[in-house]
């Protein structure tokens, strides 16, 4: 090596000089990442339950779910969480057991007690636990619209364009409002009538639907017939009728409540250099380039930027 070294000077100048430029585009093409690809053995189960406390929470929902777990193989520790509308319940596995069958374990079981539950209770999400499931970018959007303009912007029309971009797995909106019709029941009159809110409830859930309902065939063209229940407007749900018995007319839902055009309550609140706003979070895919995903957010944000203004 020496002495093709010392006779052949140029040649041994050029394989260096061809090495490090492989060097160079090997290390331009390196993934880049915050965390090393480890995975720790916990599964976590969360169920929402909206409207109910933590007491029944835990009574109704969490202790079933630690029931039914309980038998699973490889625990190592079982915790739970219940608070106000969510069940979270933790499952940590010893580290020789495999997680994607630990995973899927934890799925047929809780799959097994879903008819123990209560039946407003929410499809379980159940996921595991990994320090890379963390969001990459955070974007702020700003505006002057009406809070559920500036949701429906960016639910519609913003977190789409991101959804879009390769490689991107997932898009949340953290401090926004929705839109919500709310009904507010007056007591006495609902005890007048002796009409239940329950009753009420799936009054306006079966009424505001656009049902199939058959179809017709006239010749080489068939028709498609469909009710139109949906509902257009807060007057429209006012007629809705609630009940037929008893009384000389159909009792309706203005008769006994007030329909409201409102915001959703709110639970969280950002700010955008000291005005009202929106947050959103981005996430990767599992195992994709995280600076190649957050450049390519960087260039969609200047392109949303010229289209929305």
């Amino acid at each position: 090596m020496v002495e093709l070294s010392i006779k052949r000077p140029v040649f041994i100048t050029c394989l260096f000089v061809l090495i490090l430029i492989a060097g160079f585009i090997s290390l331009k093409s390196l993934s880049v990442d915050l965390f090393p690809d480890v995975t720790f053995p916990v599964v976590m189960v969360q169920t929402p339950y909206s409207g109910a406390g933590p007491s029944e929470i835990e009574t109704l929902v969490t202790k079933p779910i630690e029931d039914e777990l309980a038998s699973v193989s490889g625990i190592k520790n079982l915790s739970s969480i219940s608070q106000e509308g969510m069940s979270t319940v933790i499952v940590e596995f010893n580290l020789k057991i495999d997680i994607k069958y630990a995973e899927q374990q934890v799925r047929d079981h809780v799959a097994k007690v879903k008819n123990k539950l209560p039946e407003d209770v929410k499809e379980s999400i159940i996921r595991r636990v990994d320090p890379a499931d963390q969001p990459i970018v955070m974007v702020a959007l700003e505006s002057t619209l009406p809070p559920a303009e500036l949701f429906d912007l960016a639910d519609q029309v913003v977190k789409p364009r991101f959804e879009q971009i390769d490689q991107v797995g997932l898009v949340e909106i953290l401090g926004g409002r929705k839109r919500e019709i709310r009904v507010e029941l007056d007591l006495k009159k609902i005890s007048d009538f002796e009409i239940s809110a329950s009753a009420m409830r799936n009054s306006l859930g079966s009424s505001g639907k656009n049902i199939p309902v058959g179809k017709v065939d006239k010749g080489d063209v068939t028709n498609v017939l469909r009710t139109l229940g949906e509902y257009r407007s807060i007057q429209e749900i006012r007629q809705v009728p609630v009940n037929y018995q008893n009384f000389s007319r159909a009792i309706k839902v203005g008769d006994i409540g007030e329909v409201k055009d409102t915001l959703q309550d709110e639970t969280s609140r950002t700010y955008v250099n000291g005005k009202a706003g929106l947050l959103m979070q981005i996430y990767r895919q599992s195992g994709a380039n995280t600076v190649a995903v957050a450049d390519n957010v960087k260039k969609k944000i200047e392109q949303i930027n010229q289209e929305i203004k």
